[in-house]
């Protein structure tokens, strides 16, 4: 288990590297960011001070040593907006986003597991038994934003039943919530479904089977064995969910990183985007991270495959 994790560890440092070194390339390909930030008709004095205070006019290694330091300690300038540590800033609005990615992940991971069963244990049936993959297909198919007007459009302004903007009351999660699920339900339910299948079709099943045990028995050992290529893609999918939520977040003014990101954009105030940004960055590595060793445990083989030895 040692080696494993020195193994994750190690391509995990590796993989936060890469990312933040693109983020500092992606600053400067456009020369001075200091240019950008400063307000528009700003004499070159004024940019010059600016670019002088946040360190833009030092050789470029010494700004490459810098950023990472400041980056891994999450030592950001202030907000341009909102006159305080940017980090300070993109923390303060991550409670909302993690409880909306939490909501939709564990809403995404129930439907796809009972997708899953119902379409992959059942014998026969054609289309009685696939309609409802069908389904979720479907919204693979259409694009998340589209599927947040639609929502807002029918539960918030026909129907009226739910709000659809903000965070003001404790149903104010649930259309975000379902957007968010949509595009995560698609792969869960497909990977659960044919696992599923595959497990049901292996010898031990067929024997199961053949000795006596219930339908339902049977399925309920397949579906263990089908958990593991499961947890894999709920990882990446709730890693992705953090980048996710800069569209639906956008849509449902939900106060969380992704809209903050956003605003940071539109109000030219760059030191809130990187703080934004890097911040993504190292979660959606951690998130993989976890999976990673989560997987190791579940699944002994997988060290094995590392390296390790027993």
């Amino acid at each position: 288990m040692i080696r494993f994790l020195i193994r994750r560890l190690a391509l995990t440092v590796l993989a936060v590297w890469g990312a933040l070194s693109a983020v500092f390339c992606l600053l400067h390909f456009s020369g001075n960011p200091a240019v950008l930030m400063a307000p528009i008709g700003s004499p070159p004095e004024k940019v010059a001070q600016l670019s002088h205070a946040l360190g833009y006019d030092r050789p470029l290694a010494e700004q490459y040593a810098s950023f990472f330091g400041d980056a891994l300690r999450g030592h950001f300038p202030d907000s341009l907006t909102f006159q305080q540590p940017a980090m300070d800033v993109v923390l303060q609005r991550l409670g909302a986003t993690v409880l909306l990615a939490a909501v939709a992940l564990a809403g995404a991971a129930v439907a796809a597991l009972l997708v899953g069963l119902w379409t992959g244990s059942r014998e026969g049936g054609g289309a009685r038994r696939e309609w409802p993959m069908w389904l979720v297909f479907l919204t693979q198919s259409v694009p998340g934003f589209y599927i947040g007007v639609l929502l807002v459009w029918v539960f918030g302004v026909e129907l009226a039943w739910l709000p659809t903007s903000g965070a003001t009351t404790a149903t104010s999660i649930v259309l975000p919530a379902v957007t968010l699920a949509c595009g995560v339900l698609p792969p869960l339910a497909r990977v659960f479904r044919n696992n599923l299948r595959g497990e049901l079709a292996r010898p031990y099943s067929r024997t199961g089977t053949a000795l006596g045990m219930s339908r339902a028995r049977v399925v309920r050992h397949a579906a263990y064995g089908s958990m593991l290529p499961t947890v894999t893609v709920l990882g990446l999918e709730a890693g992705a969910l953090l980048g996710g939520t800069v569209i639906v977040e956008s849509v449902f003014s939900w106060p969380g990183v992704g809209q903050l990101a956003i605003t940071a954009l539109q109000n030219q105030d760059y030191p809130l985007v990187l703080a934004d940004l890097t911040f993504l960055i190292i979660a959606f590595v951690m998130v993989n991270l976890v999976v990673d060793l989560l997987y190791g445990v579940l699944d002994p083989r997988v060290r094995h495959q590392a390296g390790e030895s027993r």
